[in-house]
């Protein structure tokens, strides 16, 4: 504490340890509160610098698909796709509705940037209107990264939000649930680990 005019402050030193404090709760909350999205899931493509900056998700919602709306997730993935129109994504395996969603996105001047694994390219992106798919990469509308390695997490990163979605620890993907916000600071934190996990897979 410091004196001045008569009134007491925080000094900078303890207003830097205080915030420490309270984003190290922060991240504390967050992973209790969703422990069923963080327990027995495969966390190696979230890298270090996303997990020093966890809080940036700390108004994330955990959508869930339930034994009624099986769905869910899916559709709620679709639903804010679908109202995008800039998009970075990582698709770790293939919906049959994400060749006609970017189709759409396209023929509506929207831009795509992808990174998926070598078998899931020729299901997905040429099953895309031929016409469509080759204006677009002309246009540098549609940029698709193909890499061998498996890419084992779920990534959007749009303007409007992110979803991240985990593998199991038996390496299957975990559909049913989806860490998902729309807020400034978990979209900006997505956008981050995009471009740090292109930065390391793509050459």
């Amino acid at each position: 504490m410091i004196k001045k005019d008569n009134k007491f402050q925080l000094s900078h030193i303890t207003q830097i340890n205080l915030e420490n404090i309270l984003d190290f709760h922060k991240t504390l909350e967050l992973i209790e509160n969703y422990e069923k999205f963080w327990n027995k899931h495969n966390i190696d493509f979230i890298n270090h610098n996303a997990q020093q900056n966890l809080t940036d998700l700390y108004s994330a919602q955990l959508i869930e698909s339930t034994s009624i709306d099986i769905y869910k997730t899916h559709n709620t993935i679709k639903k804010y796709l679908l109202n995008s129109k800039k998009i970075k994504a990582i698709f770790p395996y293939l919906h049959p509705d994400y060749p006609k969603i970017i189709e759409t996105l396209l023929e509506n001047n929207g831009e795509i940037e992808l990174i998926i694994n070598d078998t899931i390219y020729n299901n997905l992106i040429l099953k895309i209107k031929e016409e469509t798919r080759q204006e677009a990469i002309k246009n540098n509308k549609l940029i698709v990264h193909s890499i061998k390695k498996p890419v084992n997490i779920y990534l959007t990163s749009c303007e409007t939000h992110m979803s991240l979605g985990l593998f199991k620890n038996d390496g299957s993907f975990d559909q049913n649930r989806i860490l998902f916000s729309s807020n400034e600071r978990s979209i900006k934190w997505g956008d981050q680990l995009f471009q740090d996990i292109k930065n390391k897979l793509v050459r």
